[in-house]
This record gives C-alpha cells, sequence and structure tokens, in this order.
C-alpha cells in the first residue's frame, strides 16, 4: 500500500480527491495548509505527493521544490484548474489539469509509483547509507533554532533557515561577514570576548545576551555557543545555537512589574487608612471654626478653601482604597459614569499639567454587568495614555457615555464609552500591532501589556475595543468600547 500525500486549499475538491486515491487502494494523508504539509512530509515515509498549484499566498511548485530537497526520490504530480502548464513548474515530475478525469489521474499516479518502486529510500539511499555529513546538514537546515557556525575571527561560514527568519539577513548576505554584524551598539567587544574563551576550548551554555536583526530591531537571546576542533584537537571554528527568548523576557518583566504595583497597592492603601484618621480630626477642627462668629469674612473664605481641599484629600484617600478592595471578580452592576468620575477626579491634576481641559459628557447612566476593579484597569490604562500623548502635544481630552445598540451581535443593547485626545496620533505600524502582546512605543517606561490585557477584559465582559488614531494636520487618537447592558450576555462569560 502507497502513502500519498494530498494538499489543496479548495477543501471540497481535496475531500473528493482523497475518497478516489483510497478507493483505488492508496493510504492518503491530506491538508490544506502548506506548513502541516510540510510537517506530513518530513514525519512521514510519503511514497508520492499531490498538489494544487496555487496555495494560497504560496505555490505548490515551490513547496514541490522544497520536498525535493529534502527527499529527492518522492514523485510530486502538480495539479492546477487551468488546461496549460504553469510557466514554473518547480521540481513537479508531472502536470495534470483539474479538467481531466479521476482516471487519468489515477493512471499517472500508478505510472509514478511503478518508476519509484513504491519506496521513499531506494537502495543506494537507505538512511543508513546516507553520509553523516550529509544527514546532519539536513538536521541543521531544518531545525527551529537559529543555527550558524564561524571561523575563529569570526567570519560567518553556515547559517541556517532559522537564523534567516530570526536575525532577517539571507545566506548570500552574511557569510563571509564577521559576526560582530549582530551585535547592538552597547556590547561592542562581546564577540571577541567569546572568541578568546574559545580559543581556549571553553563552551558557552545558554549565554543569555542580546543581538541586532538587520532591520535594527534589537532580541533578547540565549546562546549555546561550541568549539569546534580538527583531528589534531585544535579549535579551528565554533558553532552557535540561538534561540530568541525576547517575548520570555517580556513576560518576565511584566510580571516583576505587576508584583512591584501589587506592593505600591498595599502601602499606598496603608498609607491612605492612616491618612483618614488625622483627616478626620482636621474636618472636625474646620467644621468648628467655620461656626466662630468671631472670623471675619477673609478669614471665612480661607476656611471654606481649606474645607473644600481636605475634602479632596479624603475622597483621593477613599479611591485609593477603593482600588485595592476592588479584587472581587464576581461580577456585579457596575456604573460605569461614576466609575470614570472617581478615575478622572484622581488624574485631574495630571491634566491641568499638561496643559489639557477635560471634555466630560455622560448621556447613559452606563449600568452594566461586569467586574468593577477590571474594569476600573481598562479605563484608567486609556485615561493614562491619553493624557501621555498629550504631553508632548495636544489640548484636549474628551470623555463620553452613551447609550448603543451592537447590530453586529443580534441588536444588543448596551453601552458605549469613548476616549478621545488630540495627541499626535499614532502610527500605521503601531496601529498594526497595538493590541499584540508585550508591544510598546514607551521603550524601558513600557511592558507593552497594559491594551493586551485591556482588550482581554472588554472581550471577557462581552463587548469589544476599537481605536483610529491619524497623524498630520487633524491628529488624534479615539478609544470607543462597547459593553453590553445590566444582565446581558456577559454572565455567560465567567
Amino acid at each position: 500500500m502507497s502513502l500519498i500525500l494530498a494538499v489543496d486549499d479548495e477543501k471540497s475538491g481535496l475531500y473528493f480527491r482523497k475518497l478516489i486515491l483510497e478507493h483505488a487502494g492508496h493510504s492518503v494523508l491530506s491538508t490544506t495548509d502548506v506548513e502541516e504539509a510540510m510537517r506530513l512530509f518530513r514525519s512521514h515515509p510519503i511514497d508520492l505527493v499531490i498538489t494544487d498549484h496555487l496555495l494560497g499566498r504560496k505555490t505548490g511548485s515551490e513547496m514541490s521544490s522544497e520536498m525535493k530537497r529534502i527527499k529527492p526520490k518522492v514523485p510530486i504530480v502538480l495539479l492546477s484548474g487551468t488546461t496549460s502548464k504553469p510557466g514554473e513548474m518547480g521540481d513537479a515530475d508531472a502536470f495534470l489539469s483539474k479538467t481531466e478525469g479521476p482516471e487519468e489521474l489515477l493512471g499517472i499516479v500508478g505510472d509514478l509509483l511503478d518508476t519509484s518502486s513504491g519506496s521513499t529510500f531506494p537502495e543506494e539511499a537507505k538512511p543508513e547509507s546516507i553520509p553523516l555529513p550529509t544527514l546532519l546538514a539536513a538536521i541543521v537546515e531544518d531545525s527551529d533554532d537559529a543555527i550558524l557556525s564561524k571561523a575563529t575571527d569570526g567570519k560567518i561560514l553556515t547559517w541556517n533557515k532559522a537564523a534567516e527568519g530570526m536575525y532577517g539577513y539571507r545566506p548570500d548576505e552574511i557569510i563571509g561577514q564577521n559576526v560582530e554584524i549582530l551585535l547592538p551598539p552597547n556590547r561592542p567587544h562581546e564577540v571577541q570576548e567569546i572568541l578568546a574563551r574559545l580559543r581556549r576550548g571553553e563552551r558557552l551554555k545558554h549565554f543569555e545576551t542580546t543581538r541586532k536583526t538587520k532591520d535594527g530591531r534589537i532580541l533578547n537571546v540565549s546562546l549555546t555557543i561550541s568549539p569546534v576542533h580538527d583531528a589534531n584537537g585544535f579549535v579551528i571554528a565554533a558553532s552557535t545555537i540561538a534561540r530568541d527568548i525576547t517575548q520570555v523576557k517580556r513576560a518576565e518583566e511584566a510580571v516583576r512589574n505587576s508584583e512591584q504595583l501589587a506592593v505600591a497597592g498595599r502601602m499606598a492603601a496603608t498609607i491612605a487608612h492612616e491618612i483618614n484618621n488625622p483627616l478626620e480630626t482636621v474636618t472636625n477642627i474646620l467644621y468648628l471654626l467655620k461656626r466662630n462668629p468671631a472670623l471675619d469674612e477673609t478669614a471665612q473664605g480661607y476656611l471654606k478653601l481649606a474645607d473644600e481641599e481636605v475634602r479632596r484629600v479624603g475622597q483621593i484617600t477613599r479611591t485609593t482604597l477603593g482600588l485595592y478592595r476592588d479584587r472581587d471578580t464576581t461580577p456585579a452592576p457596575v456604573n460605569l459614569v461614576a466609575l470614570l468620575e472617581a478615575i478622572l477626579m484622581l488624574y485631574q491634576r495630571r491634566i491641568l499639567t499638561v496643559g489639557a481641559r477635560l471634555e466630560t459628557r455622560f448621556r447613559s447612566s452606563g449600568m452594566v454587568e461586569g467586574v468593577s476593579g477590571e474594569l476600573r484597569q481598562v479605563f484608567s490604562n486609556l485615561i493614562v495614555n491619553a493624557i501621555e500623548a498629550l504631553e508632548a502635544t495636544g489640548t484636549k481630552l474628551i470623555v463620553r457615555v452613551d447609550d448603543a445598540m451592537d447590530w453586529r451581535d443580534g441588536a444588543r443593547p448596551g453601552t458605549t464609552v469613548t476616549i478621545a485626545d488630540d495627541g499626535a496620533g499614532m502610527t500605521r505600524e503601531t496601529l498594526a500591532h497595538l493590541f499584540q502582546a508585550f508591544y510598546t512605543t514607551k521603550g524601558s517606561k513600557g511592558t507593552g501589556v497594559g491594551l493586551w490585557v485591556s482588550n482581554g477584559i472588554i472581550a471577557k465582559h462581552g463587548g469589544w475595543m476599537r481605536v483610529r488614531s491619524r497623524q498630520g494636520e487633524r491628529h488624534g487618537t479615539c478609544f470607543l468600547i462597547f459593553l453590553p447592558k445590566q444582565g446581558v450576555s456577559a454572565k455567560k462569560l465567567w
């Protein structure tokens, strides 16, 4: 029984083609995805491949060339919806138009299998007879880790596909260059130090450092670097296995920041609690002084100002305690207007400091069902981002709450919250990556998880978040958040 791999991004055609081949006595693996096809091809003793010419953004001819490089003896049939042979056949062994009948397909399959004797490895190419260097080269080339070798002077000798994907350089661009091309500016001597250790016969295992890609991005990498010896034991080269750990490092930094924020939150709550005791005493003293008839009008005016400021301090301490205590994850009615007013009160002084004015328009009570602490986290993050945008340019922060209907999902009644600023706006690249984990434009000041987490929280509440931003003459950014009304579908998400 022959094992055939069938590949086509058209599911219906692939399904019936598989039935026909199986009816003829063949065993068939099928897939609509090029990457999955390559995985199946590598991991199974495939006797023949049948692939469509057009596979999404890739072509069957490109895939057949790659397959021939790995297993040159496996015959490949290229199919096409046209009657004429494609200009680029790659390394396919036969072409067949889909307009031909199944008999023609089975005939070609039979002929090719007879020619290849139904074996992926002819006698002269059995795995045990393949030269070890050839096997090792194939393993290195298909590794998911970036693998490169270099001479003792740092000149790059070999460069696998994973290295190309990780660093961005093609083999013809990088081979012959000194490996120092990958160094970021802050590590000018690191390669020479590593080479000196290698010449002494040392091996570096899981050495964490940074490297620079072709487009200038800085990656956190884990390197295992080993010396290569000749027959006499002399070090003649070095091999490097590199793994991109940038996402891991960012995740670790996010966890550390979260722990620091948790500690800061506990400290703030403790301080706020302690402030409330003397604050009550000051409030009572002011109350008694205001009723003293001996004070003139000027003194009464000062007392009034002092009373207003003390009340504002009291509101800040109550909000701070609320932020710390508001950790219950049980869904409950949430008044978005009250929640937003409390957040804006905390940032009122900062808004004034950047020279911006605050415009609020609350046309709805904003009653939804959700987790108050999580929603507070979302809106605090968006408001802080808007204020930071206004620090550079812009004069206005807008916060609105309105009743709305989500027509895309059965006309769900809900509430929209709009948070907008007339800051500099965001580039298209930033917008494209905005909700990705660990993407940040703030450098070391940002973790890149704020909007990613916020988007997840809103989705968990049964809502959605949209953003519009532009640069140029009419610049600014607008976030629109929809949340379903109280009792509407949000419960089922917990």
